[in-house]
């Protein structure tokens, strides 16, 4: 089955050194190198928009094929959420030609990895197999993104799975439960506050012909991007892919009209109880989108103060004052601006509001005092670590090469932005944090243990009260 809902956090970072590495036009291909890596990227694109970026990486006969919709919960209309997420589900349910669980019993019998994902902004399917694979992968892949067909009967079955999956992801989930709360609670009319899996009344009144109008729209060749890394000879791939996806309609793809989240003014509170063993807390503050420079600092700062056990954060809550069992943080920055979520679980049976005054001095020293250099350059290493560790697969060099095309649309733009990590500087470092992380631009999502009276949660704020309806 494959898994649903994930939200990736693709840090300025990321974004960063993948556009430093990927660059290229229609026809050529250019290199780009860090760390003393060397990847090229040849983008291509056929006559009907579908857009082909593919990387040879040979160290391993491994190739990845990846299929990259930009379509995902931000693009779903108020009342009708959970759409993308159930494409997701559809999209392997088969075609007259290769019927349902043929992806499975053809390719993953013979050693293949096969999924899908869906975050906010788009949705991917992807492959991990042996190069022997490549032409009956892009054949399987061309025919369901051509012949997918969507019955009544089809629809409710795949709805009786999201309801389960919701079960137990979100709503038999307290973590699931507090990340839809505070995404709701700091967003109040941007998409980005819709859960990605959907809200439930929305999902119960979605229709067939809402499905198909969504497919139309969003399945179409001008709206996707084909990626393939590994074990590859470029032209070869290249004409499978003409072939297979050469005759299928396509046209440009629509902008996206969304408007701008109004600016938070004020704190943003809500208390929830559920069935665990001490209290946690999380906290939002909105920040930025990837495509802002600010970014970069702002994932400086995430690993200075929420980085693992050198962490301030960590030292602070965990090892020091001994309130809290862990403490985690880092910056969301998609398409759009996103959240900088920081996660809090206390110790036995100290209060949340203990380790939310600890965790804001943490904050405050960064925001009157900034960091040190020390700090800030071994955050630039580990940072330039962690990014060289994700594209050592062909699968985490696709992923990376999806990400930047489906979030920055062009990765020729930041050629010359290689050194950006390098250049932070300590003062930019500090003015992030105080023009983001301050209680003003704040959301914060409290779960208590369930009381032996049973008693309820809080009665939700208005901008929590009915999702996507």
């Amino acid at each position: 089955m494959p898994h649903s809902g994930k939200i990736t956090i693709r840090t300025g970072f990321g974004i960063l050194f993948a556009l430093a590495l990927l660059t290229g036009c229609q026809g050529r291909s250019r290199g780009g190198s860090f760390g003393g890596v060397k990847i090229e990227v040849d983008e291509r694109k056929l006559s009907n928009g579908l857009t082909v970026l593919m990387a040879e990486k040979g160290t391993a006969p491994v190739v990845t094929f990846q299929t990259w919709i930009r379509a995902g919960s931000v693009d779903e209309p108020r009342g009708k959420t959970g759409m993308a997420h159930l494409f997701e589900h559809l999209m392997f349910k088969g075609t007259e030609k290769y019927p349902e669980k043929e992806f499975f019993n053809q390719l993953e019998a013979r050693g293949a990895e096969v999924n899908a994902y869906t975050v906010r902004d788009y949705t991917v399917y992807y492959e991990t197999f042996t190069p022997d694979l490549l032409g009956k992968v892009i054949e399987m892949e061309a025919d369901r993104f051509e012949n997918f067909k969507l019955t009544p009967a089809l629809l409710d079955t795949e709805r009786l799975v999201v309801f389960e999956e919701r079960r137990l992801r979100t709503d038999n989930s307290p973590s699931g439960r507090m990340n839809e709360a505070l995404w709701k609670l700091a967003f109040r009319s941007h998409p980005y506050r819709w859960p990605v899996i959907g809200e439930p009344q929305d999902l119960a009144g979605l229709r067939a012909e809402d499905l198909q109008a969504f497919f139309k729209e969003h399945y179409q060749p001008g709206n996707a991007v084909i990626v393939v890394a590994g074990a590859i000879d470029r032209d070869h791939t290249f004409k499978l892919i003409e072939k297979a996806y050469g005759r299928i309609k396509g046209r440009k793809a629509r902008a996206r009209k969304i408007p701008d989240e109004a600016p938070q003014e004020s704190e943003q509170r809500y208390v929830m109880r559920d069935h665990v063993a001490g209290e946690r807390f999380m906290h939002a503050y909105r920040v930025t989108a990837a495509s802002n420079p600010e970014s970069y600092a702002l994932d400086v700062f995430a690993q200075i103060v929420f980085a693992g056990a050198s962490s301030r954060a960590y030292r602070a809550l965990v090892e020091e004052k001994e309130v809290a069992l862990g403490v985690s943080g880092s910056a969301y920055t998609p398409t759009f601006p996103g959240l900088f979520v920081i996660s809090t679980t206390m110790k036995g049976n100290r209060p949340a509001s203990e380790g939310e005054s600890l965790l804001e001095e943490v904050i405050e020293q960064v925001r009157a005092k900034g960091v040190t250099e020390e700090e800030r350059s071994a955050a630039v290493k580990q940072l330039t670590v962690n990014l060289l560790d994700d594209v050592r697969t062909p699968y985490g060099l696709g992923e990376l090469i999806g990400t930047v095309m489906m979030v920055l649309g062009d990765p020729t733009q930041i050629n010359r932005d290689l050194e950006k990590y390098r250049r932070v500087t300590l003062e930019e470092v500090r003015s992030a944090a105080k023009k983001y992380l301050h209680p003003n631009n704040r959301s914060v999502v409290t779960l208590l243990p369930e009381e032996p009276s049973g008693k309820a949660d809080a009665a939700p704020p208005a901008a929590l009260e009915g999702g996507g309806a």
